[in-house]
């Protein structure tokens, strides 16, 4: 690789391995050249991360020397599949991929409903496809491993592709599966890689909010904000219509499930999990907690003040962003502090409203009374790549080596700027630039997602690199993170998951299991009193709840 082109990958792409959501969010939304340049500053501090991560690999290099001449067709089972796209040779794009490694894809595609139904099938009947993602399970992955059901990755796999060996290290999991299951059985997708944004990782989901109606409506808004304050800032909206809202103006207009973000600021460490181990030594459950009745107290109250969409209940996304971002109806929605979000909501807001999202949006931190974020620490993996127990040797090899390439830094900045000279170039400084226009789409250009997209490395992290989105906008959502972990402390936030309910499994616990979203959502507009009406909800789930607590109890010993 020439000097040039390296010096750029270490300013431009240093620490590109990739969450998504995790997964499905789209990170290859589109700026023009002009917009987009990164601060020298920050071009620094990206070169010696990837300088001390000992990851960057050189595409070129790569390749020599292997030999891909016998083709392969490999079968791969997985969810979010786009309908009527060629993934080994519909575009440029795949066409290159599959030519160099000669495969050819076998797609078998999975609905978010039948995902985890269908693999269990195969799985336990000893007939799955070659290759397929799997949301894991750690109980079913134990049996899985046990009983040979899925194939064992050879010795010394870990020093032939290194690359994909450091991006499933990245994730706590993969070394806790290698000892619990005697050997590597599981390929963990990281979320972050080397372009992790604090030491400690939640949720991203946020606040939306008008700050513009803030200022007109004299109420005082920041990044992080308590709830109190939230309400408080709902209130006074509604009062003054700053956006001369037509008809009936309720402010907060969400999902029953993201408005469960509020429940979380009052939990024991968020809502992600529903059990905690409390300082007395001993497990409960977060919905039974008083601080969680605290929570529906509030937002019942929001509701029959109007400050809540009488029937947030029956929204589904993105018609709840649509009233913040296309009619301009409400002062307040709930969504992921993704990038490529963002840049959506930024799309929308000139398109439909003809106002510009940073001049009049502010995304807010969710906090509690004392001004704590309360989050559950992730594990920082979505999804595992699994492979057939029947998979020839040389198949895999294939596969694995597909694998290794696109955790590299010319893997990942193909899957991510698309083709060099068309998509994107180095400009005369060395330095990364789009060549896209404001209105195009690399993953509707591209058979891209999810096959190449989350083919191991998430998208996530790649977004605080890719030259296709403002600078402004990069420095917002990783200002999130920051948030999230600057304000907050121990008890609130902590720094690692509780392995002990992130990889507890039985029958009781899927038993126990719900849509807590919903069912919150329940109580909220549920008319009579709402303690009571809670308390009723408690008694009557406990039956199931308990034997789970019990479990976890017991591991303690």
């Amino acid at each position: 690789m020439k000097l040039k082109k390296l010096t750029a990958l270490l300013l431009c792409l240093a620490l590109v391995l990739s969450l998504a959501a995790c997964g499905g969010n789209n990170e290859s939304s589109t700026s023009s050249k002009t917009e987009e340049s990164s601060s020298e500053s920050s071009s620094a501090e990206d070169s010696s991360a990837l300088e001390e991560s000992g990851t960057s690999t050189e595409g070129g290099d790569w390749f020599e020397g292997k030999d891909f001449s016998e083709k392969m067709t490999i079968t791969l089972a997985s969810v979010q599949i786009e309908d009527g796209y060629d993934y080994t040779a519909g575009d440029d794009w795949v066409k290159s991929w599959t030519d160099r490694f000669n495969v050819e894809w076998d797609i078998i595609p999975l609905t978010w409903d039948n995902w985890a139904e269908r693999l269990r099938i195969w799985i336990n009947s000893d007939d799955m496809p070659e290759m397929a993602v799997w949301n894991y399970v750690n109980g079913e992955a134990a049996n899985y491993a046990s009983q040979g059901l899925v194939k064992q990755l050879p010795d010394g796999w870990k020093d032939k592709y290194p690359n994909l060996a450091k991006a499933n290290s990245d994730c706590p999991m993969s070394e806790m599966a290698e000892e619990n299951f005697g050997g590597d059985f599981y390929l963990f997708r990281p979320i972050y890689s080397n372009n992790r944004p604090t030491e400690k990782l939640a949720t991203h989901m946020s606040l939306f909010l008008r700050k513009d109606w803030a200022e007109a409506a004299d109420v005082e808004i920041s990044r992080v904000m308590k709830v109190s304050e939230i309400m408080d800032y709902l209130a006074k909206v509604k009062e003054k219509n700053p956006g001369n809202v037509s008809g009936d103006f309720y402010p907060l207009v969400t999902t029953s499930g993201n408005l469960a973000q509020f429940v979380g600021a009052y939990n024991y460490h968020g809502s992600s999990l529903p059990f905690y181990l409390g300082e007395d030594g001993q497990y409960h459950w977060n919905a039974a907690d008083p601080e969680t009745l605290e929570a529906l107290k509030v937002l019942n109250k929001a509701y029959t003040d109007g400050l809540l969409h009488p029937e947030f209940y029956t929204f589904q996304e993105p018609d709840d962003h649509g009233t913040f971002y296309t009619t301009g109806t409400s002062a307040a929605t709930i969504a992921g502090g993704m990038v490529s979000t963002l840049a959506e909501f930024e799309q929308h807001m000139r398109a439909d409203l003809g106002v510009e999202f940073l001049d009049v949006a502010e995304i807010v931190t969710i906090a509690d009374e004392d001004g704590n974020f309360h989050g559950t620490p992730l594990t920082n993996f979505w999804g595992a790549n699994i492979f057939s127990p029947h998979i020839d040797d040389a198949k895999l090899d294939r596969i694995l080596s597909m694998l290794d390439y696109s955790c590299t830094d010319e893997g990942q900045l193909e899957i991510r700027c698309g083709i060099k000279g068309v998509d994107w170039d180095f400009d005369e400084k060395g330095e990364l630039y789009s060549n896209l226009g404001p209105d195009e789409n690399l993953w509707d250009k591209y058979a891209l997602m999810p096959v190449y997209v989350n083919m191991m490395v998430l998208s996530d992290d790649f977004m605080f690199q890719n030259p296709s989105y403002k600078q402004e906008i990069r420095d917002k959502v990783k200002q999130i993170h920051i948030d999230h972990q600057e304000n907050s402390t121990d008890k609130t936030f902590p720094m690692e998951p509780d392995w002990n309910v992130e990889l507890h499994d039985s029958q009781a616990l899927n038993l126990a299991s719900m849509e807590y979203g919903d069912e919150y959502a329940a109580l909220i507009v549920k008319a009579g009193d709402i303690e009571a009406n809670w308390q009723a909800w408690v008694n009557e789930k406990m039956p199931t709840i308990q034997p789970v607590l019990d479990e976890l109890n017991e591991k303690l010993g």
